[in-house]
């Protein structure tokens, strides 16, 4: 499978893009190389100061990822339901009030097309 991240080489699956170039991807790049630009972005999803991403090879430079949270990691089967992965992004106070992951989509932390293109990434995972 080849992905093209949009900013020139083409990435092979499990070829991250580093935050640099996540700031160059074109709009008309695969969904989950954008999800994954949503998730490493501190200044959008930032998803990897609470969770650990499960995947290979980890980027050079970047660092590990939190540990306060669920790693990200077999997600298609702890979410079946697509919509169900984006309702909890979207707020995920519904199913747990007390959480510490914001809601993202209630909150307009991030744009609905971030969180599908999250969603995409998170479920390619």
């Amino acid at each position: 499978m080849i992905l093209t991240v949009g900013v020139g080489p083409v990435a092979q699956a499990g070829e991250w893009p580093t935050d640099k170039e996540c700031k160059k991807v074109a709009k008309d790049a695969d969904s989950i190389i954008k999800g994954w630009c949503v998730a490493v972005n501190r200044r959008g999803g930032n998803c990897l100061a609470c969770h650990q991403a499960m995947v290979s090879p980890w980027p050079e430079g970047f660092p590990p990822g939190g540990n306060i949270a669920p790693p990200l990691v077999a997600m298609k089967a702890r979410y079946p339901n697509r919509e169900d992965l984006r309702a909890h992004i979207w707020d995920p106070t519904v199913k747990n009030p007390n959480t510490s992951m914001p809601p993202f989509g209630k909150h307009k932390l991030i744009s609905e097309q971030d969180i599908d293109n999250l969603v995409d990434w998170l479920l390619s995972i």
